[in-house]
């Protein structure tokens, strides 16, 4: 075995890589999440041994993510490893189970959310302007595996990225069979972590299982190969991100509390085109990951009646309106009751309103002003939520009616009904807030005390 013929090539190997695609640059400061497994430990040895030829600073981050009894030493390995490089070190202690419970995520995303999180805290503070982290080609074809197996989609099929915004993968271009060769014949030292081989993790299982069968049956370069594919999609995909975020702006507008969709000339694009506005509303407002069954839902609501709901993760619903859909976060209804007395105001949402004993009577065309029989309204006076079964009598009709019907025939979009109030007496609902008086409150020729009651902006 060559020592200096297997360095030289597998090092110029990564050169190459990182030379082509631009992960390095003079004077860097280079933050680089240390596990130290095989990978990781090649990493920073790479980026230790090649630091003068790239002008690089360098430090190194380690999650002590309290999942195996040897955490507190594996700590301790990336800590001494990093004495001995005399670089920086940084670590911190997350409980991953506890996080991943709370959240209801797996274990491997709950510790992936950690690290990145960690890792660009640290960065920020300490200035850091890039990320390295030693993913390889076998991570890679894991992971394309894995989000095919779950239909998470093109983008999510094309593999890691090599470079995204700080975060660089300087060494994806290498297998871990070179990896570990490289170890091996430089007598270099890494912790073997034994819950690799524990297939209760969804990537344990294709590494040890799926990965070598079509190795040995079908394709021996494999990781290779699907790297390669990873690339043209990713290239193909650069390519429509384009067209995406051209067409993104004319459909979608985004608020503070909600996301609309104008749906006059979003049914005419293409199916692929709607589906990947919808995933990057997924990724970029939502912060979810898709699958082609969330999409599908969404894409499904187009030709489904106005009114027509679903649910999302973290609290969000859609909403098909007329001529959009609604997309809005979701919270538990609270229920709200709040006595207004004649004469004073009241606050309440984003909004005040006041109800005034008046001697005269201006109609004109404001909605928030209505006027009412004084002498019609019996005891004390609330405003609250409307519930399901409300009734009254809209003004102008003879006969009851449901709040809810009165509500769609008003035309009020299914996204705003939850926050329609109404106003009662000890007997009745005399006001749909902002919309209709009940008719048995009118005021007649024959009224003598009249309320005026007006909303105004808070």
């Amino acid at each position: 075995m060559n020592l200096n013929k297997i360095n030289k090539t597998i090092e110029q190997k990564v050169i190459k890589f990182i030379k082509d695609n631009c992960l390095i640059e003079n004077g860097d400061k280079i933050l680089i999440a240390l596990s130290g497994g095989s990978d990781s430990v090649f990493l920073i040895n790479f980026l230790f041994k090649y630091k003068k030829k790239y002008n690089i600073e360098l430090a190194a981050f380690h999650l002590n993510h309290l999942l195996r009894d040897e955490s507190k030493s594996d700590q301790d390995f990336c800590e001494n490893l990093c004495k001995n490089f005399g670089i920086p070190f940084f670590t911190k202690v997350e409980n991953v189970k506890q996080f991943a419970k709370q959240k209801k995520l797996s274990i491997e995303e709950a510790g992936r959310i950690l690290r990145y999180e960690a890792l660009q805290d640290i960065s920020l503070k300490y200035g850091f302007n890039k990320i390295a982290t030693a993913h390889n080609l076998n991570d890679n074809s894991e992971t394309v595996l894995l989000n095919l197996i779950k239909g998470k989609g093109i983008s999510s099929i094309s593999g890691i990225p090599i470079k995204y915004n700080n975060i660089i993968r300087p060494i994806i271009c290498l297998s871990k069979t070179e990896i570990e060769t490289y170890l091996k014949v430089n007598k270099i030292k890494f912790i073997k972590d034994l819950s690799n081989y524990c297939e209760d993790y969804e990537r344990n299982y294709l590494r040890n299982r799926i990965v070598p069968l079509i190795e040995n049956k079908l394709n021996n370069n494999f990781n290779y190969t699907t790297y390669q594919t990873s690339e043209i999609l990713r290239e193909y995909l650069n390519f429509t991100e384009k067209i995406i975020n051209e067409t993104y702006d004319k459909f979608v507008n985004v608020f503070e509390n909600r996301i609309e969709i104008d749906l006059i000339n979003f049914y005419k694009e293409e199916f692929f085109i709607k589906s990947e506005i919808i995933r990057k509303i997924f990724i970029n407002e939502l912060k979810l990951e898709p699958t082609f069954k969330n999409i599908n839902s969404v894409l499904n609501l187009l030709n489904n009646q106005k009114g027509k709901i679903i649910r999302l993760k973290n609290n969000f619903k859609v909403i098909k309106e007329n001529d959009r859909l609604v997309i809005i976060k979701f919270e538990n209804k609270r229920y709200l009751s709040y006595k207004v007395e004649p004469g004073k105001s009241l606050s309440i949402n984003n909004f005040e309103i006041s109800i005034k004993k008046v001697n005269n009577v201006f109609f004109d065309k404001n909605k928030f002003i209505e006027y009412v029989d004084a002498d019609k309204i019996t005891g004390e006076i609330k405003i609250r939520n409307w519930q399901k079964g409300d009734k009254f009598v809209p003004l102008g009709c003879n006969g009851m009616k449901k709040i809810s019907d009165f509500l769609t025939d008003s035309k009020v979009p299914s996204s705003k009904k939850d926050e329609i109030l109404v106003m009662q007496d000890s007997e009745k609902i005399f006001y749909v807030v902002g919309l209709r008086i009940d008719d048995r409150v009118k005021i007649t020729e024959s009224s003598k005390n009249i309320y005026k009651i007006e909303l105004t902006n808070a």
